[in-house]
């Protein structure tokens, strides 16, 4: 699937090649550029190598074009939010762990909801994630 990644806040395109660009800050308060696949379930994460993150460490992360945080706190303080669109310019959103090495996401449209990864049972709630997206 051919699909573009969106900022919910500028709406600016956050995917290059098979790459979603996100920018982040670790818990040391230290700044870098983190590289997420374009495919939904794939925790791959390209990075700096001085730019650290620990296991189970929040990250916090911004659209590296308005740099608004991606926080959807609505839902939960370690869930983050961006957009989905796909060839056919349906919109979903994608919501995701900001917790390095969580693998949950979620895609919400429509009153549906899709997981993927093996924590994503970890927040949960149907009928919170649908009644907020």
């Amino acid at each position: 699937m051919n699909a573009n990644y969106i900022c919910p806040h500028c709406r600016s395109y956050l995917n290059v090649n098979n790459r979603i660009v996100i920018s982040a800050k670790n818990h040391k308060g230290k700044r870098g550029i983190l590289l997420f696949s374009i495919r939904l379930g794939d925790y791959e994460i390209i990075k700096h190598p001085n730019f650290e993150m620990e296991e189970n460490e929040k990250i916090s992360m911004y659209c590296p074009c308005c740099s608004k945080s991606l926080l959807d706190s609505r839902i939960h303080e370690n869930i983050y939010k961006i957009l989905m669109q796909d060839e056919e310019d349906q919109e979903y959103e994608i919501l995701f762990s900001g917790v390095y090495g969580e693998r949950c996401t979620y895609r919400v449209t429509d009153g549906n909801v899709h997981t993927y990864g093996e924590h994503a049972s970890k927040y949960l709630n149907f009928t919170n994630l649908i009644d907020m997206s």
